[in-house]
């Protein structure tokens, strides 16, 4: 009877060892960064923050670009977004899914390096920061291109075929839709006597949205403002015709070089935008 009673208390304590073991595993599984999405993108989340692939066909290795890396703080998050960048397009997203969402991109040209340098620079101010609502940013929108340093993606210019299903920038602006994004800016840089050849803030005119986000973030940085040209294709363009009020963000920069401060000025733009959606202000 004894030994029946001891048994009996054994078995018990083997079978709660057994649970909280298991339950110990269970919860350390939880909080793995590594989750799969349903489409079978990578995808790196933590409680501030989630890394997902919004397209399998653009990546590419940016280490192989050496002056980008070099002026790049390869923070641990940093690290983890060009890592997923060799499986394509990488987008973070900063804050809880709460409204308003609003979307930062960079690296539509590969070639146009300031953009994508304060835009991980961005990123890595804003990991643990009070966020009201939802930021999503684009650092590297063509990585493939990032690591070869080139404007051009499959012998056309990526930001002419936005509209064109399937094309990378046409899934930034169906990702942005599809997020229930309402605002979104586009930093580019432009080389010396190009089009439009100076810092400067392009609106779109069809949209009077658009143009008074431009004259805000004009506002703050003194950079001018310019219609968008007739170009069918262009991002904001598209974005700007699915009810997503958008700009493009220029620094004066030659190709595939950093002018001194055109990262900084970028930067400026990137808060200026945050300052007007109201998601977070630069005093946090």
């Amino acid at each position: 009877m004894r030994k029946g009673f001891l048994a009996g208390i054994v078995l018990v304590l083997l079978v709660s060892g057994i649970f909280l073991l298991g339950n110990f595993i269970i919860s350390r599984s939880t909080e793995s960064p590594t989750t799969p999405l349903i489409n079978k993108s990578l995808a790196l989340a933590s409680p501030v923050y989630k890394i997902s692939i919004i397209d399998n066909s653009t990546g590419g290795d940016i280490t192989n670009n050496t002056l980008l890396m070099d002026n790049i703080n390869k923070t641990p998050l940093i690290s983890e977004i060009i890592q997923a960048s060799g499986n394509g397009t990488p987008m973070i997203r900063l804050g809880n899914g709460s409204h308003p969402r609003v979307m930062i991109v960079a690296g539509v040209h590969g070639a146009e390096l300031p953009p994508q340098i304060a835009a991980s620079n961005l990123i890595n101010h804003l990991n643990g920061k009070k966020i009201n609502g939802t930021i999503y940013i684009i650092p590297f929108a063509i990585p493939r291109d990032t690591a070869t340093n080139t404007r051009i993606h499959n012998n056309t210019d990526p930001n002419r075929v936005a509209n064109i299903p399937g094309i990378a920038a046409n899934t930034i602006s169906q990702t942005a839709k599809s997020e229930k994004v309402t605002l979104l800016i586009d930093c580019h840089s432009t080389k010396p006597h190009d089009i439009p050849g100076k810092n400067c803030i392009i609106y779109d005119p069809k949209n009077p949205k658009s143009f008074k986000l431009a004259f805000y973030i004009n506002n703050n940085t003194k950079s001018p403002m310019i219609k968008v040209g007739n170009h069918s294709g262009v991002l904001s363009t598209e974005c700007n015709r699915n009810n997503i009020t958008s700009v493009i963000c220029e620094v004066l920069s030659p190709h595939s070089k950093i002018q001194p401060g055109s990262d900084k000025l970028t930067y400026q733009y990137m808060i200026a935008f945050l300052n007007y959606a109201g998601v977070y202000s630069y005093d946090n």
